[in-house]
């Protein structure tokens, strides 16, 4: 007799011990379940020593660069669009925000802040307007020191921006109707955070301009955040689908709920044992469970009718 049909004769025979002994490595490996660590940066699918990984860091540091976040501002009810006092004010008071609220205290490091910088962030109240003063005399000023009171000062800053060939199509669009901002991160693990505290900041404001959020940080913590609770909601209604499935094809219920069973304790133990070893649950390890129920539900008929 060879060894897998001992092992099969030896399960058959002590099934209540082999039951039990599922059970309870299940159950063990359950519990390290809630010990999860999500990673939701789609960079961390490659390894840390990749060479397009390395340059990518390399590169960024060399040139100072930082992940963006961009808030756009658009009026179109308003004939010029976001240059009008109330549009600007609100202008003026996310900018504020971001450089006020939109910052934490570093939980690594006491003392030092993380969150939107400062520095480098880009606003019509945090750009330099450069012109001509008196004869011989170049003058430098906020591009918007303050909000506008009046339609004339909206008009002049537009036209100011507009006159700055850096500026115009970034800070401004080109038309004159819209504004960005630009909020740059000290790590890109923040985007969400950061989304979601503009979002929130921006559902308050009752005036007639849309704001639209985007970045590329910002998509790809979005998206993995999305996938994961896409993935909660998935993988329930796929383990339902297969039992209605194999119900309609079997009509026999010790053949649907013995490969379901076999599902579950695979899909639990290989989670399991991913979350305790200390791995993180990255966007494509995430998908595990989906691939896995079918995989095992197959297998398991398979053994079945074999035996």
């Amino acid at each position: 007799m060879d060894l897998k049909q001992s092992i099969t004769n030896t399960s058959i025979k002590h099934y209540k011990l082999i039951t039990i002994v599922m059970v309870v490595f299940t159950l063990a490996l359950g519990a390290m379940i809630p010990l999860i660590r999500v990673d939701t940066d789609p960079e961390n699918m490659l390894s840390e020593d990749e060479a397009v990984r390395v340059f990518h860091h390399l590169t960024k540091e060399t040139f100072a660069l930082s992940d963006i976040v961009v808030l756009g501002i658009v009026n179109n009810k308003d004939e010029n669009g976001v240059f009008n006092p109330a549009s600007l004010e609100r202008v003026y008071e996310l900018t504020q925000f971001a450089l006020e609220e939109l910052q934490w205290e570093d939980p690594r490091n006491t003392g030092r802040y993380i969150g939107v910088k400062k520095i480098d962030l880009l606003a019509p109240s945090r750009v330099d307007n450069i012109e001509q003063g008196a004869p011989g005399e170049i003058k430098f000023e906020w591009l918007m020191a303050e909000p506008p009171s009046s339609r004339e000062g909206a008009l002049a800053i537009r036209d100011k921006a507009l006159s700055n060939p850096l500026l115009r199509g970034t800070l401004v669009s080109e038309d004159g109707k819209a504004i960005c901002l630009y909020l740059p991160l000290t790590s890109k693990d923040l985007s969400y955070r950061v989304y979601s505290a503009l979002k929130e900041k921006t559902a308050k404001f009752t005036g007639d301009e849309q704001y639209y959020i985007t970045g590329l940080p910002v998509a790809e913590d979005t998206f993995g955040v999305e996938m994961f609770i896409q993935m909660a909601v998935s993988a329930p209604m796929a383990m339902a689908v297969i039992f209605i499935l194999m119900l309609l094809f079997f009509r026999k219920l010790v053949l649907v709920i013995s490969p379901l069973i076999v599902a579950v304790v695979t899909v639990i133990s290989t989670m399991g044992l991913l979350i305790g070893f200390g791995y993180p649950v990255h966007i494509m390890s995430s998908m595990i469970p989906i691939f896995l129920m079918p995989i095992a539900v197959v297998d398991s008929n398979s053994s079945l009718f074999l035996l």
